[in-house]
């Protein structure tokens, strides 16, 4: 497994600029959900294009989340599993890949990994990338089949993970596959903060008193309803949520029969744009998941300097792996709810022990900058 990129050094130890080539690039994704990897694509779709770059973003199905402006969706309509749909969707791409003539296309989820192999073979694309944000066991049995032999037969020309946590759960696919694999490291722009009395009220929050805060799908790997339970035994502090998806229903059903109702504030879609004011608004952002992949969400909240409270999954401890420190202070046993309280009243109320926290945040910020990640996914196609 590759750790990619290093840039071509001159005898002399001067590192070489390879010349620019203006490149043709699709993102392939299953559905544009607001997820982590469709985030990731349309802000690298965006880095791409700024440095000259043709690049567009596909979609095989609709969503409930807007599609960025200007994508290709091929079937307006919900995922479905339909072999007549999906043999209609690999047709498709595949005239649209040779109409484009891309130099490469990358997969966004498993589904749009195997089409991008697929097809990008068919139509003789020459860099077909799939990534994995999530691990191996968090997705449909048959289709990590495919995956596996399509990597394994080369249908692949490289394999990208988000981080070494999910990479390690690629292995039982052999040593053929784990050779394309390699790890690249989500990273984020630093999000634009705004003043603290502004984003409150912006939020419709109280000027007063703690505010804690959770961004991400509407959906069981995130644990909202966790997080809205521990309000119970937090007096005076209220609970920003943003994100929306198919656990909405029982997420809304939570706050009404908690009785939280004024001391949540549920946003189904904020322009992100304003990311940097939810992070503004906050005092401490939670991360109760059962699973992750290397989340975007909380290296944003590494970037603000907001101290993140995260559940003991080998993601978050790999996104502190630099820092015994914050490993000590912000990983909590999943779903040991007064472990959670008792950190959180913690994180809260001890100033000093706050401030620990986020000079180290801004120390450890630098290894999730977003240039690097770009860089070595543009190092793929050279």
């Amino acid at each position: 497994m590759n750790e990619l990129w290093q840039p071509r050094r001159k005898a002399s130890g001067s590192v070489t600029t390879p010349p620019f080539h203006r490149r043709t690039i699709v993102f392939l994704g299953t559905a544009h959900d607001g997820g982590g990897s469709s985030v990731l694509a349309s802000t690298l779709a965006s880095a791409m294009r700024a440095e000259g770059h043709h690049v567009e973003e596909w979609y095989l199905f609709g969503s409930y989340a807007d599609a960025p402006a200007g994508a290709r969706v091929f079937l307006n309509e919900r995922r479905s599993r339909s072999p007549i749909k999906l043999t209609v969707l690999l047709a498709r791409v595949v005239n649209a890949l040779r109409e484009l003539k891309p130099d490469a296309v990358f997969g966004l989820q498993p589904l749009s990994n195997l089409l991008a192999a697929v097809a990008g073979a068919c139509a003789g694309v020459r860099h077909r990338v799939g990534t994995h944000h999530l691990p191996y066991d968090q997705f449909n049995p048959v289709l990590m089949t495919l995956d596996s032999a399509a990597g394994r037969l080369g249908l692949y020309s490289d394999l990208v993970a988000c981080g070494q946590s999910v990479a390690e759960t690629y292995r039982r696919n052999g040593e053929t596959y784990m050779r394309r694999l390699r790890v690249i490291p989500n990273g984020h722009g630093k999000p634009m903060q705004a003043g603290r009395s502004a984003a409150r009220a912006a939020f419709g929050l109280p000027s007063t008193g703690a505010v804690l805060g959770q961004l991400g799908r509407l959906y069981h790997q995130k644990n909202q309803r966790f997080s809205i339970g521990l309000l119970h035994d937090l007096p005076d502090t209220s609970l920003l949520m943003i994100g929306n998806g198919p656990d909405e229903t029982l997420v809304r059903s939570e706050i009404t029969s908690a009785r939280h109702a004024d001391r949540v504030r549920l946003h189904l879609h904020i322009d992100h744009s304003r990311i940097g004011e939810f992070y503004s608004a906050i005092d401490a952002v939670l991360f109760p998941s059962s699973f992750e992949g290397l989340s975007l969400a909380a290296i944003e909240a590494i970037h603000a300097g907001v101290p993140l409270i995260c559940s003991d999954i080998p993601s978050f401890r790999e996104m502190f792996r630099d820092s015994p420190f914050l490993t000590a202070q912000l990983i909590v046993p999943l779903g040991d709810r007064n472990a959670w309280l008792e950190r959180v009243r913690v994180v809260l109320g001890d100033k000093n022990l706050r401030a620990q926290i986020v000079a180290e945040l801004r120390r450890l910020s630098p290894r999730y900058a977003f240039e690097t990640m770009s860089a070595k996914y543009l190092a793929l196609l050279d």
